[in-house]
């Protein structure tokens, strides 16, 4: 009864509190609504079963109203019997009632009930449900307070993330060791081994030989990057093409930067705008930007500016960063849309947040001027620092600028040589200029 497991396990990232027990208190649940006669009007054998208390029975009933077969489709009334088998300590139950909540499928979307159940059937040795506790370990969740269904926050252990996924290597389940060369990239610096990288590269290829698509992917990624100490574009493209041919979506749109950009492949604008199409029309974030910079410039397509913004509007709503940022520039400068200075200020702090450098630099000027958000030196600072750290030439000139000066933070010239150089080493004109100038 995992058929609903298998086709979305592998997209959870959740969170997680460390060491719960089935035995703890948790946030009470949403009441739920009792199945009625008028659902299911007829008397049948499966459901009298099932209010019998029957668990498979309980299970089969989920399953025809999750999908369909042989009643009305109704998620709502699926879930009832996923709790109802659940209650009953079921794991498969668990697992998917766990997915429904994740997906907020007939039921209202919480992360943190969604952790409960997986935790429960990770408890049952659900390899799946264990995939996405490590993933939950791995990040974490903020306390969710904003209904009378009330969640504590729960807290990221990296540690037993790691445990969890180093077991399910052992047991030859193949996405965990993916996501385990992941979580050793994603460990920060202090705490990363000088051979992290390279068990990471050799844990994607194991999972991409072993037919693991988002491995195929990532794999690519590290042949660009150098990860692990090998940078062969040849490769890259190899891997690429076997994700694309496998329907990665995501590996499309790479593929279409490839072309694009002439890397590891002979530059073709046309191929590198119809992968982008046919990634755009299967909603990639990524894609819809690219596809919103080709109605903006006409370029492929007649140009339509209204297109474009819808088009970067669906990234947003994906939290696409970049999409974000850009709709923060159209709002400011009345581009397709009324403008909206503060509007557009909303969009940089959204994007920001995100870790998108250019919105991060825009908010720090924007709180330096004061003209659309009132003057805040220590957020100027803050956000050019943001920008800087992540290599914005601009950012590190200004964040030079706020040490020299003292702007939202003690002077240090010793820190204003420093950030000036790197803004310098970066292409900044200004920065070169004022070295000039010193010299």
């Amino acid at each position: 009864m995992l058929k609903l497991v298998l086709n979305l396990f592998f997209f959870m990232s959740l969170l997680l509190v460390p060491g719960i027990s089935r035995a703890q208190e948790f946030a009470q649940e949403p009441a739920e609504r009792e199945e009625s006669p008028s659902i299911d009007p007829e008397d049948d054998s499966l459901r009298v079963l099932a209010k019998k208390g029957n668990v498979k029975a309980q299970l089969k009933l989920a399953d025809e109203y999750f999908y369909g077969k042989g009643r009305p489709q109704d998620y709502f009334v699926a879930v009832h019997w996923y709790r109802r088998a659940a209650k009953q300590g079921n794991a498969s139950a668990e697992f998917n009632l766990a997915i429904c909540y994740e997906r907020g499928i007939g039921v209202r979307k919480s992360r943190y009930h969604a952790f409960r159940y997986y935790k429960m059937a990770a408890e049952q040795n659900v390899k799946e449900a264990k995939f996405n506790l490590a993933l939950c370990y791995a990040e974490g969740i903020p306390p969710d307070n904003s209904t009378d269904d009330r969640t504590p926050a729960v807290f990221a252990d990296f540690a037993m993330a790691e445990e969890i996924m180093r077991e399910l290597d052992d047991a030859g389940f193949m996405p965990a060791i993916r996501e385990l060369a992941n979580l050793y990239l994603k460990k920060e610096a202090k705490d990363r081994k000088p051979e992290d990288e390279l068990n990471a590269f050799n844990m994607f290829k194991r999972a991409a030989e072993a037919d693991d698509i988002p491995a195929m992917r990532r794999l690519a990624d590290c042949y660009f990057a150098g990860i692990g100490g090998i940078k062969d574009y040849e490769r890259m493209i190899y891997w690429l093409n076997k994700a694309v041919a496998a329907g990665d979506v995501e590996a499309k749109g790479k593929l279409a930067y490839c072309y694009e950009a002439g890397i590891g492949v002979k530059p073709d604008p046309k191929k590198a705008f119809d992968l982008i199409q046919e990634a755009a029309d299967a909603n990639l974030p990524m894609a819809l930007v690219k596809m919103a910079e080709y109605y903006t410039s006409g370029q492929y397509v007649k140009q339509n500016i209204s297109i474009a913004v819808d088009l970067l509007r669906k990234a947003a709503k994906q939290g696409n960063s970049q999409a974000l940022f850009k709709l923060g520039v159209l709002s400011v400068e009345g581009i397709g849309m009324p403008q909206d200075a503060k509007a557009g200020v909303d969009y940089f702090f959204q994007s920001a947040n995100k870790g998108n450098p250019q919105a991060q630099f825009n908010l720090g000027c924007y709180f330096e001027a004061g003209d659309v958000v009132p003057v805040d030196l220590g957020a100027a600072f803050f956000w050019f620092k943001a920008a800087a750290l992540q290599g914005d030439p601009r950012a590190q000139r200004r964040l030079a600028v706020c040490y020299f000066s003292g702007i939202g933070t003690k002077k240090d010239a010793v820190e204003g040589s420093k950030w000036l150089t790197q803004a310098a080493k970066g292409g900044d004109g200004e920065a070169i200029k004022i070295i000039q100038q010193q010299q």
